[in-house]
């Protein structure tokens, strides 16, 4: 009887020590925090790595996941500064950082935080008209997540990420954007018409110039040459060349009535007096001249 309940004492008492170790010692893992309580109250956070509480006095309230999270995408309805109804659907993304104010303070820290958004997203685009709202996704997004991040600290949550991804407009926004659409793009082409236009008039205008210059400066040149070789005849004329000027004449008109005279047909040719008279003389003066220079 005695060893029986000695061997039953050993045993408790070694049960006792079991359960005493694995109340006491505590492996938390890297991607969670854990919450101690003692006697029902928050005591202290436990981090990652090997921990010892004390047994039956202090116990683990909350595990809690710290890696980052993304709330559902879910559209938001809002107003617009010029009263465009949209709908607009957001990426929130976030972590906790401080557990025992997410476990401690609020209840259910999605739904809060997607109750923020909501308002927050209202009174951000409120401010804006549909355009800003399309063309400034990045700054709006900044905006609302610093407007988030005052409230979160609160919860001891940290906004990593907000993203618009998606702005949707009523049907009838939809088509008069549409036909704005269609009306600039007109625009924009006859506007490129018109100065593709104007750049080959332009063009037209310039090359005609040109070949005007061209032009222009061909016949000055011409006219300088024959301005030059007539200069260079009246002044050989001027210098005493009026009869080699003659000379040559008059050995043309010779050369003139040796052709006429080789003709099949040419059997007699009459010449006019003065013709021949000139020739005479022309051919007595060439003769002297001759005789002179021997």
């Amino acid at each position: 009887m005695d060893f029986n309940f000695s061997n039953t004492v050993v045993i408790a008492f070694v049960l006792l020590i079991v359960l005493t170790l694995k109340l006491g010692v505590k492996i938390v893992p890297q991607s969670e925090n854990w919450l101690v309580e003692r006697l029902g109250k928050f005591n202290r956070k436990l981090e990652a790595g090997l921990h010892l509480i004390i047994p039956f006095f202090e116990s683990v309230r909350y595990k809690v996941p710290i890696q980052e999270r993304q709330l559902p995408p879910k559209p938001i309805n809002a107003i617009t500064l010029d009263n465009v109804t949209i709908s607009v659907s957001l990426a929130v993304l976030y972590r906790i950082v401080d557990a025992s104010k997410t476990m401690y303070r609020i209840v259910n820290v999605d739904d809060a935080i997607m109750t923020i958004v909501n308002g927050t997203v209202r009174s951000v685009i409120g401010k804006t008209d549909l355009d800003g709202v399309q063309s400034n996704r990045r700054q709006l997004s900044d905006e609302i997540e610093r407007d988030l991040q005052t409230v979160s600290e609160e919860w001891g949550i940290l906004l990593t990420r907000v993203e618009i991804l998606e702005v949707d407009v009523d049907p009838e926004t939809k088509q008069a954007m549409q036909l704005q659409l269609n009306a600039e793009r007109n625009r924009r082409a006859l506007v490129r018409e018109a100065e593709g236009k104007k750049q080959s008039t332009e063009l037209d205008a310039d090359a005609q110039l040109y070949a005007a210059n061209k032009q222009a400066e061909a016949m000055k040149i011409k006219a300088d040459a024959e301005a030059y070789a007539v200069n260079a005849v009246a002044k050989a004329i001027a210098q005493g060349g009026a009869s080699a000027v003659e000379f040559e004449i008059k050995k043309i008109q010779a050369q003139a009535i040796q052709e006429l005279s080789k003709g099949s047909n040419a059997k007699i040719v009459l010449l006019p007096s003065d013709v021949l008279s000139s020739l005479s003389a022309g051919v007595g003066s060439a003769l002297n001249r001759l005789s002179a220079k021997d």
